[in-house]
């Protein structure tokens, strides 16, 4: 009975989480748990899994990224851009990466470089990476009709999502990039005693740049897969994605009191949204609702769990 006590208590709350809005979802309507609501539920968490892993480096750090909607906006343009202008798939995504890369490098280049505030900084590159978005589509979003591209949005076998395995893959490099490479080391030890690190040798201005860079870098990668399976780049597509992103990674136990969090748990704050959004949909609560019940919920998850984090330290 002690070792499942102990058991019980390693899982994580927010697992408890989804568990109860899984049961809650699945007694108000019979499609919840379809195979084919699945696949919606894998399509829709795909995409923002890759941005809130970002968004997890950033806050690891000890910044914070509030362009990364915008910043998935202006690369899905520009590789909508270059699928319409007949470039192969293997150079769109090299495309809509170093869009990502540069977006990011701006944010890096004035936070690191010039010292701004991470907040006033992406703040205001926020509006100007959805300006560049409007102007580059004149408002309007850019269809895409090209097959080769458009089958990254599809089934495999017609069972499991293509932008799921993709963006999968993506979660677990930037997973092998946290636990098994010098960035991922230098991620941590910027967040947690900044200039002790610089004390040490480690160049952390180059380093912190290059992190809103990496970040920024895969969401533009993310961008490609999202405007696959949504078969249109729209100049507001990440709306609140930056809202959503960071919230998972709260979810998922990364501290907003830098050097502590894990991009793993990242996915838990992930599937807990998307979950949510899904089971709205499901049991058709109104559109006019669906903001304000998801802003509450993910204020009481995350109320409970920085309290069960504080708990967890003074113990």
């Amino acid at each position: 009975m002690t070792k499942i006590k102990k058991l019980i208590h390693k899982i994580p709350l927010i697992t408890w989480f989804i568990i109860v809005l899984i049961v809650v979802f699945s007694f108000r309507s019979d499609q919840y748990l379809t195979y084919r609501n699945l696949l919606v539920l894998l399509q829709q968490g795909s995409v923002l899994l890759v941005v809130a892993s970002a968004a997890t480096f950033v806050i690891i750090s000890g910044g914070l990224d509030l362009s990364l909607g915008s910043i998935l906006t202006v690369s899905g343009i520009t590789s909508a851009m270059a699928v319409t202008a007949g470039i192969p798939i293997p150079i769109v995504f090299l495309v809509g990466g170093i869009t990502g890369f540069l977006c990011g490098a701006v944010n890096g280049f004035f936070i690191s470089y010039c010292g701004l505030p991470p907040f006033i900084t992406t703040l205001g590159s926020q509006g100007i990476f959805y300006g560049i978005a409007l102007l580059l589509t004149n408002n309007e979003g850019i269809v895409i009709y090209d097959e080769s591209f458009l089958i990254l949005g599809a089934n495999i076998g017609g069972m499991i999502p293509m932008a799921f395995v993709c963006c999968f893959i993506l979660y677990i490099i930037m997973i092998i990039v946290q636990d098994y490479t010098r960035f991922g080391r230098y991620i941590y030890a910027i967040g947690g005693n900044a200039e002790g690190a610089r004390l040490s040798g480690l160049r952390t201005r180059f380093w912190k740049f290059f992190i809103y860079a990496f970040a920024g870098m895969m969401t533009g990668l993310a961008a490609v897969i999202l405007t696959s399976r949504l078969e249109v780049a729209d100049p507001l597509v990440g709306d609140r994605g930056e809202f959503e992103a960071i919230a998972c990674a709260i979810l998922g136990g990364t501290s907003m009191n830098i050097g502590k969090g894990d991009v793993k748990g990242t996915i838990l704050g992930a599937a807990l949204l998307t979950i949510i959004r899904s089971g709205m949909n499901v049991v058709r609560i109104p559109s006019l609702w669906q903001s304000a019940i998801l802003g509450t919920v993910l204020i009481l998850a995350i109320v409970f769990q920085v309290r069960l984090s504080l708990k967890e330290g003074r113990g």
